[in-house]
């Protein structure tokens, strides 16, 4: 409910509820994905995965952490140079020894013990700097040569990601690029122009690659793979209640159970109720964070949590779709189920970042409903 303040006007409520639910969300999701991790474990090394699962939630907190207590003016200052650093390590792992291949791709560096993703890092930064663009001038949403200048930027940045190949993790980007730039105010005339290039760019693209041609010529033919065909099964053995925790059979017979196709043993132990509510969940989040960047005071919180929102709702939604045969395959982590260091990193430290920005008071007078049509906070800064 809106309280009054001193001076009898309303005060419209802050986001500090809807980052709650938004947290509790992905607390939940991470015990969803500690069980089912472990349920997917071959037989005896069950307190393996379960160590391993944690290790992985333990660094997403430190980050999560580490990434709250970074003031948002340094933010904003240290992204661009951040990004820079992780586009020279893309572009080093194309033309030297410096990364290793994976299911036909160059996408990891091994440090230490530790195998990291480093495209997966610019889910972190690409959202703040999305944001600190749109929320430095407004006026740039309406003018077409700043947004052309915006996805020449893009374009340059996510090229060596294109030719590891992961186009994936493009179009995600692309998506959450689109929908925050929607959210920010950009006129839907630029939206109109920017999907059907966008498509073009990604069909082209994909020919180049003869891994990735051939599952879109295989989904084109409705031709599954084992592990899409292994997932359909879990959720016809499943059924409405599923088979119990530690009942699952299936989870040895797909690979990257405990990662990319966990949703396999969730259906099959869990049922469609243990689906249908790690749907709910995601849906609660999302709902959650659209709640939260319309009630953020200053213009660079709103966009920040609306594209961190949307970077996880895409992720998820992607990542069901491809289990369910629903779009061609692809490599995705379910955002913090899936037992994944480099991407539950990422994320952390992308929601640590949200919080601290979304929190922040106003230090202006303008209000934020003038310039974002879409949030509900009183000021912007």
């Amino acid at each position: 409910m809106s309280t009054l303040d001193l001076q009898g006007k309303k005060q419209r409520p802050g986001p500090q509820s809807a980052l709650a639910g938004m947290l509790l969300c992905v607390g939940m999701l991470a015990a969803f994905g500690v069980i089912a991790g472990v349920s997917a474990a071959a037989p005896g090394e069950g307190w393996d995965s379960l160590r391993l699962h944690a290790s992985h939630l333990l660094i997403g907190l430190v980050a999560f952490l580490a990434a709250y207590s970074i003031p948002t003016h340094r933010l904003r200052a240290v992204a661009p140079g951040l990004v820079m650093i992780v586009w020279i390590v893309l572009a080093a792992m194309l033309f030297t020894n410096f990364g290793h291949s994976s299911h036909a791709a160059e996408r990891w560096v091994r440090i230490g013990g530790f195998s990291l993703q480093p495209s997966v890092l610019l889910q972190t930064l690409w959202p703040v700097l999305l944001a600190s663009w749109a929320a430095k001038d407004p006026l740039r949403l309406l003018q077409p040569l700043h947004l052309i200048r915006l996805m020449a930027g893009f374009g340059l940045m996510v090229l060596p990601v294109l030719f590891q190949p992961d186009l994936g993790s493009v179009l995600i980007l692309l998506g959450v690029t689109g929908i925050t730039l929607f959210f920010a105010g950009v006129s839907l005339r630029f939206l109109r122009v920017l999907v059907p290039v966008a498509v073009l760019v990604l069909v082209t693209a994909s020919s180049l690659f003869t891994h990735v041609s051939s599952r879109l010529e295989q989904f084109a033919n409705r031709e599954h793979g084992t592990q899409v065909t292994r997932a359909l099964e879990a959720f016809q053995l499943g059924g409405p209640l599923g088979r119990g925790p530690g009942q699952g059979e299936l989870a040895e017979w797909v690979p990257e159970s405990d990662t990319d196709f966990i949703l396999v043993v969730i259906a099959e132990e869990w049922g469609l109720i243990g689906t249908g509510s790690l749907w709910v969940l995601y849906v609660a989040l999302t709902v959650c964070g659209v709640v939260a960047a319309r009630r953020c005071e200053r213009r660079f919180g709103a966009v920040l949590t609306a594209a961190a929102t949307v970077m996880i709702s895409i992720q998820a939604a992607l990542n069901m779709a491809v289990v369910t045969g629903v779009v061609p395959p692809k490599g995705l982590p379910l955002p913090f189920v899936s037992r994944g260091g480099t991407s539950v990193l990422a994320l952390a430290a992308l929601l640590g970042l949200t919080l601290r920005a979304c929190l922040e008071k106003r230090k202006s007078q303008v209000p934020v409903e003038e310039l974002i049509p879409w949030t509900e906070s009183s000021a912007v800064g």
